[in-house]
């Protein structure tokens, strides 16, 4: 089993109602599986005190790391710093250090009230800087809280998971295919009970201009040395039912 789990918090009403799409999640996860992260949960909240303290609660208790996108900005409705801190009862207080940031980045006296607000976090956090538009975000506990906009969160993301104790990455291969899930469906379900320490997927397309479709069969596992017995069984499988295959 994996050492360390992780689940993400997407926090805006601008998700859940369609506005926006969310992007932060397939980047962090699929950086998270890169470097030996099992992600197990992904959960969309809106902008609401009670929602966000009680999930990120929640998540705390439950995974290694927990990663927050979204509000915390400098508008009204940017409320995961307030609301972080009082989940975990700590005063949510200027950070120094943010401030004096985020000052040297404005221009002399467009570093107003608002944007002041961005520097705002629980006390004892530590930042995450944001070497783009200056406004850092912040770890506290096992919670990383970074901003909604995925450039920026890229960027940051990218110099947070350096810092990360991780564990064995996840191997993955994909098998694609000109067989239908029909066809192949009790076989795969054969190989799948063979070896419980992998995950086998079968994920079907089609193409409509050409008439025709198939299936992607994705090969995954945290634990295993190697995959190889498997891909050559599922291979070796779709040639005996008439099928191609290849290694995508």
């Amino acid at each position: 089993m994996n050492s360390y789990t992780a689940g993400i918090i997407v926090i805006g009403d601008e998700i859940l109602s369609g506005r926006t799409q969310d992007t932060n999640s397939n980047f962090i996860a699929d950086k998270l599986t890169k470097e030996g992260i099992k992600l197990e949960e992904i959960l969309v909240i809106q902008d609401v005190k009670e929602i966000i303290k009680k999930n990120v609660i929640n998540f705390s208790s439950k995974y290694s790391y927990v990663f927050t996108t979204g509000g915390i900005g400098p508008t009204h409705d940017d409320i995961t710093s307030e609301s972080i801190s009082e989940a975990f009862q700590l005063n949510c207080e200027t950070n120094i250090q943010a401030f004096e940031i985020l000052n040297n980045y404005y221009p002399e006296g467009e570093f107003n009230e608002s944007r002041q607000r961005m520097a705002k976090m629980p006390v004892g956090s530590e930042l995450i800087l944001n070497p783009m538009t200056a406004a850092p975000g912040f770890k506290i506990k096992n919670i990383f809280v970074l901003p909604g906009v995925p450039e920026i969160m890229q960027v940051m993301f990218l110099e947070l998971i350096k810092t990360l104790k991780k564990g064995k990455a996840k191997l993955i291969t994909t098998i694609n295919t000109n067989l239908y899930e029909s066809k192949i469906a009790i076989e795969l379900k054969n190989i799948q009970n063979n070896y419980k320490d992998a995950s086998i997927g079968s994920y079907p397309y089609f193409n409509l201009a050409a008439k025709s479709g198939g299936v992607n069969i994705v090969v995954s596992s945290w634990t295993i040395n190697s995959l190889d017995p498997i891909v050559v069984e599922i291979t070796n499988m779709i040639e005996l039912k008439g099928g191609k295959s290849s290694i995508v």
